[in-house]
């Protein structure tokens, strides 16, 4: 008999198989059993009789189950008929009617575990099946009754004429407002008597949001459903949707769920009903939220009201949420506010759009202001120095308590109040020396100050962005051809040493206990300002045009000729061997909530630089250790923004971009094509920067 904890284990790759993958964390690939599934054995055959049941058709088919259209032969009404039936964890005997888990039959494709997956996958449909048959409403499809046979089980529920909201949105595109509030009107009080029940449906998307022909919307596929108090599992309880899924749901404990868990979900669906596309997955927006707000996305075309609703909904931080449905019904009834009203209501500015969390618009913008603002006109009384920092100490904690809480103001903010940063002061100026040799094309250089080694970047074209087949895509990755001249650039990230040549009074500082400022880790703690900085200073020192990289730089240096989305393609056990990324050890630093790197490389943070296999232009720590800041300003559907710099003189509003990811991101943002605005000051622990020469 297997011991409770491994049974916890392999239930556990049970959920990882669901979305995918393998037990040891990769993405499986389609085998001969995935044909055997589509053979017409796989399904009951048509005038089968079900218990008092006759099969007239298949409705539709999942990973999960296949729904059949079937007729009760005593009322001669219709029903849909679920039957479990899991494509990677059992077969359709000989007989055409059994099913099998697949150990039972000794397939050459089972793996060890599917018994117990198939068995595990069978409660979680009869808790379907159970959640359902308890929660009696008219917005919640009724189940008439469910039992086992066959080797499986099967859910009998209402047949309703109709289609999924996902595939009117693939028509439409978007929902008027009068749609959207029906929706709402439906799915609202029928979440509302889910959440009485004591039960979370966990799994709202489009596609389990079902349009009737009378144009009524009901809630189906409860089968992520579970308990919110009490009788919860401990071993497998992270399901989610990418893009619909808030982020408490990555976490693998499943701690911190609540009626705003759904809450998310239907502010996510919301989303895409008034944008057109679905929005960007939680972990994404956990940091520099690139998720741009309803309220901008469609504004004139919805009722600032309905917009609004849809940002709070989906607020990155829970608390942020609606805690309830009721308070989301109070606010979406709430009477229109004319903009006096908004203002007196003193709602908390933020000092940039892109710092806030969950898509709450700021009601105030406050900008940097001119580097070198006008003298007045007749002498003013000098103000205290003391008095500009605690001022803006006052306003970056209330920014940073709206943004992360407590923490962020412990680690972040109060450190750099409590010692104001001092003046930074130029070095004295020493006469310029010229480069110690001539640069030449095909060529490394090493740039005497410094130490820092150059690489040459041989000339030309590559394609841009990812493919939309890409796992973990955005819509700001689109694939265009771009053409490059050569150019050499940083073998590594700037190291602590290397920028306390300019700046002898910078600290990295620390992570947790772990120290970010060594000689040789790479320089953290950096904004776009004083990267470019740092770049200017250094090509006064040399002589030469040294600057940081453009996007189109940037992403050609890393691919180097590689088309995949990352160096280790879909074994992501090997991902350690080429980045710092965040993994079994960097989650025993900090256990963020989200999933991580199955394998260790024993790097708790951020780690000394060159410590990773170099890819084939001889670069290190492309992806992972730091996010690298580039010269470009951000430009979502690449228009030529990518292959040129920056105007530095602009005004406050340009956003630089920040590539490669770090060792404390998301997996799924450890790519190539992924990239991230933000504001140029912002000066997080894992933001860094490597420098390209040009010839």
């Amino acid at each position: 008999m297997a011991h409770p904890n491994e049974i916890a284990i392999r239930l556990a790759e049970c959920l990882e198989r669901s979305r995918g993958f393998d037990g040891n964390g990769r993405r499986r690939s389609p085998t001969p059993r995935w044909e055997a599934m589509n053979k017409k054995s796989n399904t009951l055959p048509v005038d089968y009789r079900l218990h008092q049941y006759r099969i007239e058709a298949v409705l539709g088919a999942g990973g999960f189950g296949i729904t059949y259209k079937a007729v009760h032969d005593a009322l001669q009404t219709r029903a849909a008929i679920k039957e479990y039936f899991p494509i990677e964890w059992s077969y359709r005997d000989r007989d055409d009617v059994n099913v099998m888990a697949n150990t039972q039959g000794a397939l050459p494709t089972s793996e060890a575990g599917e018994d117990v997956c198939y068995a595990w996958g069978l409660e979680r449909f009869l808790n379907e099946a159970r959640i359902l048959a308890q929660v009696n409403h008219p917005g919640v499809v009724r189940v008439r009754d469910f039992f086992e046979a066959n080797g499986t089980a099967y859910i009998v529920m209402d047949y309703e004429d109709g289609e999924p909201l996902s595939q009117t949105l693939q028509r439409e595109k978007t929902l008027p407002e009068d749609q959207v509030r029906r929706l709402l009107s439906d799915v609202l009080p029928a979440l509302g008597a889910v959440h009485a029940q004591g039960y979370l449906h966990r799994d709202l998307k489009p596609a389990n949001l079902y349009r009737r022909s009378d144009g009524r919307t009901i809630l189906i596929d409860f089968g992520a459903a579970r308990q919110a108090l009490g009788q919860r599992s401990k071993n497998v309880t992270s399901v989610f949707s990418p893009g619909y899924s808030p982020i408490e749901q990555y976490m693998s404990e499943g701690k911190g769920y609540g009626p705003w868990t759904d809450i998310y979900a239907v502010g996510a669906v919301l989303y895409h009903c008034v944008t057109g596309t679905a929005p960007i997955e939680a972990p994404a927006r956990a940091f520099d939220d690139p998720l741009k707000p309803a309220e901008d996305v469609a504004a004139g075309r919805y009722s600032p009201v309905l917009l609004r609703l849809v940002d709070r909904s989906m607020a990155v931080r829970p608390e942020r949420r609606f805690q309830s449905i009721a308070q989301m019904q109070e606010a979406l009834n709430a009477p229109a506010e004319d903009e006096g009203d908004r203002t007196v209501k003193l709602e908390l500015p933020l000092l940039r759009p892109d710092l806030y969390r969950g898509s709450e618009k700021p009601r105030l913008v406050i900008t940097e202001p001119p580097k070198d603002p006008p003298k007045p006109a007749s002498p003013a009384k000098p103000k205290p120095r003391w008095l500009d920092w605690r001022r803006g100490a006052g306003v970056l904690a209330v920014v940073a308590v709206l943004a992360g809480g407590e923490e962020m103001v412990r680690r972040f903010i109060v450190p750099s109040f409590i010692n104001p940063p001092r003046q930074q002061q130029e070095p004295p100026p020493q006469q310029q020396e010229p480069p110690a040799a001539k640069l030449q094309a095909g060529q490394n250089y090493t740039e005497p100050t410094t130490g820092m080694e150059f690489i040459w970047i041989q000339p030309g074209c590559f394609t841009m962005g990812s493919p939309e087949t890409e796992k973990g895509r955005y819509a700001n990755e689109a694939q265009h051809q771009v053409c490059l001249k050569g150019f050499w650039m940083g073998r590594t990230e700037v190291t602590n040493a290397q920028y306390r040549r300019f700046n002898p009074n910078h600290d990295s500082g620390a992570y947790e206990s772990y120290k970010l400022s060594e000689p040789d880790q790479p320089v953290g703690r950096i904004g776009w300002q004083e990267a470019v900085a740092y770049a200017d200073w250094l090509s006064g020192k040399t002589g030469l045009r040294i600057r940081l990289p453009t996007e189109a730089e940037w992403e050609y240096a890393a691919r180097a000729g590689n088309t995949d989305s990352n160096p280790w393609g879909d074994d992501p056990n090997q991902a350690c061997r080429y980045a710092n990324i965040y993994d079994g050890t960097a989650r025993k630093t900090k256990p963020f909530p989200w999933a991580n790197y199955s394998c260790e490389d024993g790097q708790g943070v951020v780690a000394p630089v060159g410590q990773y296999a170099a890819n084939k232009f001889g670069l290190y720590d492309m992806l992972g250790n730091v996010a690298e800041w580039t010269c470009s300003e951000y430009d979502s559907a690449y228009a030529g923004g990518e292959s040129r710099c920056a105007d530095r003189n602009a005004a406050a509003g340009v956003r630089p971009v920040l590539r490669g990811g770090s060792w404390s991101d998301y997996p799924g943002l450890i790519r190539f094509a992924y990239r991230v605005p933000t504001v140029p000051g912002n000066k997080k622990f894992d933001y860094g920067f490597r420098l390209v020469l040009e010839p």
